[in-house]
């Protein structure tokens, strides 16, 4: 099949408490190697904004225009300790101040829309995969009420039908060395949350290894950025 799905990986950027948010480094080094292995998808990365406003506006403009078959947006979380699949978002948002300062102004993300939405990657299949690749991982029904479900949710509110979307969670810092979970795994992690999102068919024979770890030296291919898109 010669037909390239199109998927959008998106981390954060600082926000209080987090001056680097590792997320900003991996989602550009998952999208690397994913051309190493010459897949055949076409990927998109962006660092959102932690902004109550400007990062779902600018993760709906993202996939307005990408057009991605596949959405995986990347958080960290202290409470991770490996990667934390989140299963949906509340229609809630804790009164935190994002990266400019501001608070929420309301206590719900939609005042007309549903309590939660369910997220649309296969949840767990991707945890199965994960725990198989001796990474660890879990299934989470609270992505927290600041910035990640805030952008969760609106991905899920207007998803156009077929979508996959969700979001994972990794542990705050991700060194060479940090544990519970170094870059390398996540970098690895990443490519395996990737496959389970597309089918074996678009991706080909490479897929049936299992993806080795990868140095994570700071590689910012524009190649591989949702800007160069038009």
């Amino acid at each position: 099949m010669n037909r390239r799905e199109r998927i959008l990986l998106t981390g954060f950027g600082p926000f209080p408490g987090v001056r680097e948010n590792a997320t900003s480094k991996l989602v550009p080094e998952i999208a690397a190697r994913a051309e190493q292995l010459n897949w055949n998808v076409q990927i998109a990365v962006d660092v959102l904004p932690v902004g109550w406003r400007d990062g779902p506006d600018r993760a709906r403009q993202l996939i307005e225009q990408f057009d991605p078959a596949v959405v995986l947006h990347f958080g960290v979380s202290e409470a991770a300790s490996g990667f934390v699949i989140e299963t949906r978002a509340e229609n809630i948002c804790k009164p935190r101040p994002d990266a400019a300062g501001e608070l929420p102004r309301l206590e719900l993300l939609d005042l007309e829309g549903a309590a939660d939405k369910a997220c649309t990657i296969p949840c767990a299949a991707i945890v199965s995969r994960l725990r198989e690749n001796g990474l660890p991982a879990e299934l989470s029904e609270d992505a927290g009420g600041y910035l990640c479900n805030a952008v969760l949710l609106d991905t899920l509110a207007r998803a156009r039908p077929g979508l996959r979307a969700g979001f994972i969670h990794v542990p705050t810092y991700l060194a060479a060395d940090s544990r519970p979970m170094t870059m390398a795994d996540a970098v690895r992690g990443g490519l395996q949350i990737v496959h389970a999102c597309l089918d074996q068919e678009i991706l080909g024979d490479e897929v049936q290894r299992e993806v080795a770890p990868t140095p994570t030296g700071p590689r910012r291919s524009q190649a591989w950025t949702a800007s160069r898109i038009t």
